[in-house]
This record gives structure tokens, sequence and C-alpha cells, in this order.
């Protein structure tokens, strides 16, 4: 009985990994967003406008990708200026959980939201430690 158990769940688990290998969405794409979070030093900020964050998702392989994050939050006068940093990710098996490594500092875990929306959560230690809540829309 528990070996026919056994077989069962194994068959719905390979079922289950098929099925979200079909559903796996596509990132690709370039996409606008805000933030918000508290940063060592600075505090609370919330950076609401439009052409503050972009992210360029360049290349997708399977539940690989990778892109570029720019910053222009000089429009709002913030401490965090202009810049441009390189990512790499990974989709989780859910195909709704990101994961990012940022190569320049910081990671982030998000969610898909829904085909044009994701939202990560960025974290970094260190002399600019902070934690902050990115909303991401795909403009094209």
């Amino acid at each position: 009985m528990a070996a026919k158990l056994a077989f069962i769940v194994v068959a719905l688990m390979l079922t289950a990994t098929g099925l979200s290998a079909a559903n796996l969405p596509n990132l690709v794409g370039t996409w606008t967003g805000s933030t918000e979070g508290y940063e060592k030093g600075t505090g609370y900020m919330n950076v609401n406008e439009t052409g503050a964050f972009t992210m360029i998702i360049s290349e997708q392989r399977g539940r690989l990708f990778t892109g570029t994050l720019s910053t222009n939050f000089s429009l709002n006068h913030t401490d965090l200026g202009l810049g441009t940093e390189g990512f790499s990710g990974i989709i989780g098996l859910d195909n709704r959980t990101i994961y990012m490594a940022e190569y320049d500092k910081g990671y982030d875990i998000g969610t898909i939201t829904s085909n044009d929306t994701i939202e990560l959560a960025y974290l970094e230690d260190g002399e600019r430690a902070g934690a902050f809540i990115d909303r991401f829309h795909r403009v094209n």
C-alpha cells in the first residue's frame, strides 16, 4: 500500500512539473516602476514618478533571465541618483516567484502578479543597507 501511495505522489509531482513548464511566463521586455522602503541614513523613501525606475529583461532561457535595472531618482531629488546595474534571475517552479541577484549589490525576491505586473522585495546589507518594495508594469 505504501509503495502504491508513493507511486501516486511521484506521478502527481511529475504531472505538476510538466504543467508548470507549459505555463512558464515570458518576462522579456521593458518594465517601469516605483519603489518605497527604508535606507540606512536616509530613512523612509517613496519614489512614485514615471521614468524613475526601469527594468529591461533582455534575454530569457527557460526559467533563467538577465537584464538591467536603471534608476533616475534625481527626478525626486533623493540620494539614490542615476545608475544602471545588470542582474540575473530565476523563475521559481511555481512560475510566480522570482529570485534575482543584482551584479553590483543586493538581491530581489518577487512575485509575478499578472502577465504585465511584478512586485519585488529588494534587500541590501552593508553601508547603504535597506529594504524596498518595487512595483513594475510592462510597457512593451
